[in-house]
């Protein structure tokens, strides 16, 4: 499974206490699921709407490409891919 880093800022960076975040995941949502298990309740919260899915105001980009946030697990990572989440 791929090693991807993923980069946080503001609001999700002081919610974790850390500015990033390396997980294994093989897509996208993986690797949202794995940020939010890694921050618990809170950084569900702050993520993801009433419907489970990653909030509009949230812009996702892996490496320099901006995600389609209702895509994201047909993004597949490769080892080494940066998922940067910006926040509102």
């Amino acid at each position: 499974m791929p090693q991807v880093l993923i980069k946080l800022y503001t609001t999700l960076r002081l919610r974790l206490k850390k500015p990033q975040l390396w997980t294994e995941a093989k897509t996208a949502q993986e690797a949202v699921q794995r940020l939010v298990e890694a921050g618990g309740p809170e950084v569900a919260k702050v993520l993801y709407d009433e419907d489970g899915r990653v909030r509009n105001e949230f812009i996702l980009a892996l490496d320099s490409d901006i995600l389609d946030r209702s895509a994201l697990d047909k993004v597949r990572l490769k080892e080494g891919n940066v998922l940067h989440i910006f926040p509102p």
